[in-house]
């Protein structure tokens, strides 16, 4: 009797694990970032950081952050930041800050961003401005990021 109840004990404990997993999975991480994404987002650019596909894009004027995770149940769309953007304050041709996003797998993801309000400034003097070998600008947006180690 004692393992019966021990069996049905751990049947409802995989059913209560089961339920706890509300992720909704896609066949192709093509399908995960179109469903992931936002419908006004644009300047979409992906990343490949420490085994993670790190996705960066701008919404409304501020810069998203996400990770597509890969399992065996395809593939997974997961954003655990808020957007982050700027207002031009002030006379400044650009600025930066800068957050750490974690992807669904728990990798780490030091970001540094910025926006560009000076239309003559191009994305190499910003590069060289905050010492950086690689920054990335999103398509014609005035955002950009970089990737820190």
């Amino acid at each position: 009797m004692k393992s019966f109840k021990t069996m049905v004990l751990g049947i409802c404990l995989a059913f209560t694990l089961a339920a706890c997993d509300q992720a909704v999975w896609y066949d192709t991480k093509e399908e995960a970032m179109e469903n992931g994404l936002e419908d006004k987002a644009s300047g979409v650019t992906v990343e490949e950081y420490k085994g993670e596909r790190i996705v960066l894009y701008e919404y409304e004027g501020a810069l998203g952050a996400a990770s597509i995770t890969e399992s065996e149940k395809g593939y997974h769309w997961y954003r655990s930041v808020p957007y982050h953007g700027f207002e031009n304050t002030g006379d400044l041709p650009y600025t930066t800050g800068s957050f750490t996003f974690e992807a669904e797998a728990g990798v780490e993801v030091a970001i540094l961003y910025g926006a560009i309000f000076d239309s003559t400034m191009e994305i190499n003097e910003v590069a060289s401005r905050e010492e950086l070998t690689e920054v990335t600008r999103l398509d014609e947006s005035n955002l950009f990021y970089s990737l820190l180690e």
